[in-house]
């Protein structure tokens, strides 16, 4: 029996050190992905991930006419089983709606439209427009009947670009894992899923920018190692618009239907899959370092990187980040 458990644990540590490092690479949904995994070199998933990803955008792209997000939205679903991606984002999105009290909204489609409209300008502002536009935001308006979500009223529209790239993470991570790949890294647009570690055990190290407004050199604030975590980083400092001499990101505060006045300059969230990381960076934006700060420490699932300007204008940087990670 001994020789037995000898040879056993012989050809386990012959199978670990042959590891082979795999790269799938490409573009989707308006960015660039990388997928950096570990496995015996016999299956190479290029080919799935594409496919993945181009299924993805069939269910959630807002940029394709022909999906079903934008056919949900244009009132052109009836009698067209909804996705189970679809009401996977729209689930956690409600969710996330109430713990940040509004602040992440999925609802907030016509309110874009309005502002990229108007180049995001106050000049050209139409008060009982945004006024007009509001009574259709808020995930009140999506209601789970049966077993879809469907809109009372036919006006309201569904804008997912701020959760559904960091599902589309771990829409990959899932395929990775039912594929028996368990050291792994998946980087969609910046939003990144690490599991496992590298064959020498290094585990993956993962860079945060510090903001540098007009800077286009990237220069970190600091640097976190991701395992078995979830990362996505959302900033509003390299676009700002002028409003009354004050300086506001293009970030859409839901609750008022305003671009948001924070003092918050870029959020990086952790969390243990991507689609709630995304989101949560998002809502960070829009409430401002004290109340986001109190939420992050409130939720042991949840860390965060916080990169803010105080009273004095002066750039700090706060992280509820353990030796745990």
């Amino acid at each position: 029996m001994r020789n037995a458990l000898i040879i056993v644990g012989l050809l386990f540590l012959t199978a670990c050190s042959k590891q082979v490092r795999k790269e799938a690479t490409g573009f989707t949904q308006g960015t660039t992905y990388s997928v950096i995994y570990f496995n015996d070199g016999s299956k190479d998933y290029q080919y799935q991930i594409d496919s993945l990803l181009l299924a993805f955008d069939r269910v959630l792209s807002t940029y394709q006419e022909t999906s079903y997000v934008s056919k949900w939205n244009n009132n052109m679903a009836a009698g067209i089983e909804q996705p189970a991606m679809f009401k996977e984002v729209v689930e956690r999105a409600k969710e996330i709606y109430e713990t940040t009290d509004g602040s992440f909204d999925i609802t907030v489609s016509p309110l874009m439209k309005y502002w990229f409209k108007n180049n995001w300008q106050v000049t050209k502002l139409d008060s009982s427009k945004v006024d007009s536009l509001m009574s259709f935001v808020g995930m009140e308006n999506v209601v789970l009947q049966g077993r879809e979500y469907v809109k009372p009223d036919s006006l309201t529209q569904l804008d997912v670009n701020a959760i559904a790239q960091g599902y589309s993470v771990d829409v990959v991570s899932r395929f990775l894992e039912s594929e028996g790949v368990f050291n792994y890294l998946v980087e969609i647009g910046g939003e990144i899923r690490a599991s496992g570690t590298k064959p020498n055990q290094e585990v993956w190290s993962v860079g945060i920018d510090r903001p540098s407004e007009g800077n286009l050199e990237r220069e970190l604030a600091m640097s976190v190692e991701l395992k078995n975590r979830s990362l996505a980083t959302s900033g509003n400092y390299r676009k700002f618009v002028e409003i009354n001499g004050q300086k506001f990101g293009h970030t859409l505060d839901p609750r008022t239907g305003y671009p948001a006045k924070t003092d918050v300059l870029s959020a990086t969230v952790l969390a243990e899959d991507c689609m709630t990381a995304d989101a949560y960076a998002t809502a960070i934006m829009v409430m401002g370092f004290e109340k986001s700060g109190a939420l992050i420490e409130a939720d042991e699932m949840l860390d965060a990187v916080i990169i803010y300007a105080d009273l004095s204008s002066n750039v700090k940087v706060w992280n509820s980040l353990s030796d745990s990670l």
